[in-house]
Order: structure tokens, then sequence, then C-alpha cells
């Protein structure tokens, strides 16, 4: 005899032609429901999402996995503690980005496996709950949107953000996706650079692997150098329809002036060109301008000059970039975070993150390991955030300027007051204790500003009176 229905399975069979758009999802997150009305507004059959995981994060490149994060319920809605939130619909080429309002409904049932969390999403759009622009359901919408917003191409946390800086970037590598210039991306160790350099690469149609070619500067010799860009231009000849392969030029910068002339070489080869994209630490024309490159190098490379910000230049980024690295944790499938408690935010805001957005990312990894609640608070961040936190409290002191002439004066001022003390006031005596003669005691003193200049005595006193004038 089969097993009798839950209630919930039961209720979920009466949903299924319900005109809202409803789904279910046991408390393992997968999908066990879809409804029609729902898979029309994602544009994705219902029957295709059923198995789906859904993880809490602001969607990916594989269309069903964007599809089922979109609709993911905030990690609270499963412990019942959330009953309304907010949900996202990634845009794609027929369907627009739309955000509409959420109702969760958790079904307790005889076990967990019978439990379901019941997921509804009407028309219109809602805020979310909290008004704090630092809350995760806030910085959970606003990633959702510039995701999207965002060409899928482009979805890397490099360019997430909405600083001037950041803005100022992305138009520059949508410019460069779009061209086939040469482009120099500059910016300090770990603000991602040569992430942003093959993103450029995959955005203008081509391919990871034969289609790029990396080379590391700093390690290269003029060999080593023609090896590599012959075996582009070769692979460029090879398949000549294909996208041209591209030679990634990393830490261009600290190429040695030999590696640079055999470059600067390959570029002036008559009736061919060669592709390139480059990453450097420091922009290349000041060091052309203080010959340590060669110049026509410098300015071949950087047609394009990407100026990537580091994180001390974009620090009303990092509430979002964080949001951002933790929803990448939220997608490997493990325990779903909703994101930083605001205290925790404004804490990896003010810090100066020498590191930039490598450093960020670690801090975010290691803080969801930590976590034992549903947020990251101030007690999940690693000790050496504390610690950098607890720096910032206490500056260092600016060392005070040493003047030597006035230091040693007043060095002098102390001796001659201990030296008169003991003498009581007898400088022959006093000159006696110090080691010097009466005379340049009494200089000294004078020098010194302790004593007054002695008075002239009337006869030494020199007078001038006016000249009579002479008679007519």
């Amino acid at each position: 005899m089969p097993r009798p229905l839950s209630p919930a399975r039961l209720l979920l069979r009466a949903l299924e032609q319900s005109a809202t758009p409803l789904a279910a999802f046991d408390m393992r997150r997968q999908i066990v429901f879809v409804s029609q009305a729902l898979g029309e507004w994602l544009g994705v059959a219902p029957d295709q999402l059923v198995g789906q995981r859904a993880d809490y994060h602001a969607g990916g490149d594989e269309p069903l996995a964007a599809a089922a994060a979109a609709i993911c319920p905030p990690p609270a809605a499963f412990a019942g503690l959330a009953t309304s939130g907010q949900v996202s619909r990634p845009a794609t080429a027929e369907r627009p980005f739309e955000r509409r309002r959420a109702s969760f409904v958790l079904l307790a049932g005889r076990s967990d496996d019978e439990t379901l969390l019941l997921a509804f999403f009407p028309e219109g759009d809602a805020p979310p709950a909290s008004d704090s622009a630092l809350a995760p359901e806030r910085l959970h919408a606003l990633l959702a949107e510039l995701r999207s917003r965002q060409a899928e191409r482009f979805q890397i946390s490099q360019l997430v953000g909405q600083s001037d800086a950041l803005r100022r970037a992305r138009e520059q590598v949508q410019v460069a996706a779009q061209s086939r210039v040469r482009v120099l991306v500059v910016g300090p160790a770990g603000s991602g650079r040569e992430h942003v350099a093959r993103a450029i690469h995959l955005a203008r149609g081509g391919q990871e692997g034969p289609g790029l070619v990396p080379i590391a500067c700093p390690l290269v010799d003029p060999e080593q150098m023609q090896a590599a860009l012959a075996a582009v231009l070769r692979r460029q000849y090879e398949a000549p329809a294909a996208p041209p392969p591209v030679a990634l030029l990393l830490d261009v910068d600290q190429l040695r002036p030999s590696a640079q002339q055999e470059l600067a070489g390959f570029l002036r080869l008559p009736g061919i060109e060669l592709h390139t994209l480059a990453t450097a630490e420091r922009p290349l024309a000041p060091l052309a301008a203080k010959r340590k490159f060669l110049p026509e190098l410098a300015y071949g490379l950087g047609t394009l000059v990407i100026e990537m910000p580091s994180l001390a230049e974009r620090r009303e980024d990092i509430p979002l970039l964080a949001q951002h690295f933790l929803e990448r944790e939220n997608a490997a499938g493990g325990r779903q975070l909703a994101g930083f408690a605001p205290a925790a935010s404004e804490l990896l805001a003010a810090l100066p993150w020498p590191g930039n957005l490598d450093e960020l990312a670690a801090v975010v990894r290691e803080a969801c390991q930590r976590a034992a609640g549903r947020e990251v608070t101030l007690a999940d961040l690693p000790d050496t955030v504390r610690l950098a936190a607890g720096a910032l409290r206490y500056p260092p002191r600016t060392a005070e300027k040493i003047e030597l002439d006035a230091f040693l004066a007043e060095v002098e001022r102390e001796l001659f007051a201990r030296a008169l003390a003991q003498a009581r006031g007898n400088k022959s005596k006093a000159a006696q204790l110090l080691g010097i003669s009466r005379g340049r005691l009494l200089r000294r003193l004078v020098q010194l500003g302790v004593e007054p200049p002695p008075a002239r005595s009337q006869e030494e006193a020199v007078v001038f009176e006016p000249v009579p004038d002479e008679p007519a």
C-alpha cells in the first residue's frame, strides 16, 4: 500500500494551477515544485527547475542555476524566521531585469524530509525589509541588479561596485571589449588587473588556452620572449578565420631592457599585427620619461590604458564586494549565509586593505567558515582583521623634529642652573664646578638668555652728538 501524501504535498497538488507564481523547497534547498506561472515569469520550463538546488547568491553564467538562485529565499526563511523578502529575475535577451516581493510559509511535516518552504511571488515591487544601506538583503538585491545590468562576460568581482573610480574602469572595459586596440591594465597588486585583461579577451570572442598566451614578463629573457611571440603569430596564421590569438603580457613594467627590445622588434614587423593585452603595476609613460622603459613600447602597448583603483580608492564598494564574495561561497553549495551584520560591514569598509581584492576575498572566505549564525558578525571576522582595526584606533605618533641647537642650549641652561644652585649663586665657584672660566660662563649666560647683558658704565658709553652747523 503506497504511503499517504503529507498535507504539504497535497497542498502543492492543489496549487499546481495557481495563477500566482510560486515554488516549494525542501530543507536541503532543492526545488520540489514550480508553478506554471513562475516558469513563465522566469522563462524556464518548470520541470527543468525541479530538482535544482537553490543557493543564495546573485546568479551566475549557467541559466538554470541562475534561475534557481533568483528565486532562492534568504537563509532565515528556512528556519521560519523570515516571512517576506524580495527576489530578482535575471535579465535575458527576451526579458528585462525585474524585482518582485516574496512571501514565505514554512510547512512543517512529520520529518525534515517532509517539511517544505512555500514561496509566493506575486506581481509588484517591494523594498527590502531593512532601511539600513548595509543590510544583507539590500546588498543582495543591489548585487543582483548590478550583475544583471552588466553583460554576462563581465560578471567578475573586479567590476562589482558603484564608486566613480569603478564606473570609469567599467566604461573603459566596455570600450576595450568592442575594439581590437592594444590595452594596458594598470593597478596595484591584488586589484584584479589580470582578471580584467582575461575578461576583455573573452568579451572579444576569444578563448582561453591556445587563444591566450600568458607571458610572465619579470621572468623572460629575449630568447624566451621571441619563442612565445613567434608561437602567437604562428597560431594566428594557422587559423586566420578565428579570433586572433593574443599575447597576455603580465607585469610588463618589470620587463628587462633586452626583452623590451625583442618585443619592440615584433611590434615593428611590416605587414604583421601582434595582438597584445598587458598588465602593469605602474603606468609605462612615466617610466619611459625616466628612461626606464622604451618609449615606443610604452605607447605601443597602451593604446587604451585602464586604471584599476585600489580598495582604498573605492571604500564605498567594500560592503557590496564582501557580499559578492560571501555569495560566491554560497554558490559552492555549502552552508548558506545571508550576508554581513552592519557592524561587520562598517569595520571592513574602514580597513586599508593593502592586498586589495585578493585580501578581501581571503578574509571573507575565512569569516564564512567561522560564522556560527546566518550572518557574519564582528566575532566571526579573522583575528588579523580585529588586530588591524585595533591599530586604526591607535595610529602611530608622528616623529617630532629635533632641533639640535635648541636641544643643546636647553641642556646647557640646565647644567648652569644646577652649578649656580650648588655654588649658592657664586659665579666663580660655578665656573670651577663646570670646568670653564668665569668669563666663558658669563658670556654663555647672556647668550642663552639666562641673564641680561651687562649695562655699560657712563664713561664707557659712546654718545653721538650732532655736529654744529658751520657759520655761513
